[in-house]
């Protein structure tokens, strides 16, 4: 089958562009996370608060290779995390990318943040002074893996010990390259 002759990016001549799409899984991935962030919120604001000035702006977390990346706005109680392109344009403080199982383990607290920045595991880029509130918030919430999935408070200290365990498992693999 022939292509028609003209524009190739599935715009019509002189019509408005399409906003990008998004996955069929973005909108239950937006209520899932962004309920996580406000549970963390309620259950430790103390953390929230460690992030002064910056409560209110914007972070991107990119996962290398993904074909999405997450839009963090921790705002307490009002937080969300929205599935965007990650080449997303939308102004943020700061933008933190690396691999997968690197930005789950930083947030979760079983990889150093220091560390994985000087071994060159993830990148910064923006304001550096929103890149360490937001390091003190996550290093004041103290979350484990079994906090980021909402399981019940009487599991996630096992459940915590049991997946930093695989978490520091996987990292080791990526590292390797395997």
């Amino acid at each position: 089958m022939r292509r028609p002759a003209g524009r190739t990016d599935g715009h019509r001549k002189g019509a408005a562009p399409r906003p990008p799409r998004r996955s069929a899984l973005a909108g239950p991935l937006d209520a899932v996370l962004g309920a996580t962030l406000r549970r963390v919120a309620r259950e430790n604001p103390a953390a929230f608060d460690r992030l002064g000035a910056y409560r209110d702006a914007a972070f991107l977390i990119i996962p290398n290779g993904a074909p999405v990346a997450f839009r963090l706005e921790p705002a307490g109680r009002q937080g969300r995390v929205t599935v965007v392109q990650p080449d997303d344009r939308q102004p943020v403080a700061a933008c933190v990318r690396g691999p997968l199982v690197d930005l789950i383990a930083l947030f979760a607290g079983v990889y150093d943040a220091d560390a994985a920045f000087f071994a060159r595991r993830i990148e910064v880029d923006g304001d550096t002074s929103a890149i360490m509130a937001l390091h003190n918030a996550l290093e004041a919430a103290d979350l484990g893996v079994g906090d980021l999935i909402g399981a019940p408070r009487h599991f996630r200290p096992r459940l915590n010990a049991s997946l930093a365990a695989l978490l520091t498992l996987a990292r080791a693999r990526t590292a390797l390259g395997a």
